[in-house]
């Protein structure tokens, strides 16, 4: 079975291929502009590599975000029409989450997903659980949060323990997977 992990809440996009559950490899590029013009044939060329076509695709891991508004979309809008299409399960994980279960440090803690202006925010148990809504602080108030809470700031992904936990999260309805947005834009306000 073939499992694609998709994000692009950042200025990157990323891919890992799973097979039979186990990491294979992740392509990652940065693309700052053209995002939207580049993800599809990025992702037909990471899957030619394995001799595979998007036919061959069982499952999906999206990351939804927090992060780049546009990024984030597009991520979904990609994951959601490949599930649709192909009839294939998929599987929500936050850009915060996956910083979460990476960590080998368990226990308590803050994690964040840096922005221009400020941080997005998740707290976590040891169970890699999220402990109340995200939420998010502006770069000036960044300070004087850091010194009173447990913060990891940087986190080295572990996609082998990102798809083994996401085999413990339900399918998600591809209708009902959206965005992750945590700070409103100003249409919302």
């Amino acid at each position: 079975m073939n499992t694609i992990y998709i994000d692009t809440h950042s200025n990157k996009i990323e891919f890992a291929l799973f097979q039979n559950g186990k990491f294979i490899e992740v392509f990652q590029e940065s693309s700052t502009q053209n995002q939207s013009s580049n993800i599809i044939p990025f992702l037909i060329e990471f899957l030619k590599k394995y001799h595979l076509t998007v036919h061959d695709i069982a499952d999906i891991i999206v990351v939804n975000g927090p992060g780049s508004f546009t990024g984030a979309r597009l991520g979904v809008t990609i994951a959601k029409s490949l599930a649709y299409t192909l009839n294939i399960s998929i599987r929500v994980m936050s850009s915060i989450l996956i910083k979460a279960i990476s960590n080998q440090e368990k226990g308590h803690h803050w994690f964040i997903e840096k922005e221009k202006n400020g941080y997005y925010v998740g707290e976590f148990n040891d169970l890699d659980e999220l402990l109340n809504d995200y939420f998010y602080i502006k770069n000036s108030e960044y300070e004087l949060f850091l010194s009173s809470h447990d913060v990891i700031e940087e986190v080295e992904l572990s996609y082998q323990l990102i798809y083994d936990y996401s085999r413990l999260l339900a399918p998600h309805n591809v209708h009902s997977v959206n965005p992750l947005y945590v700070k409103l834009i100003e249409v919302q306000r």
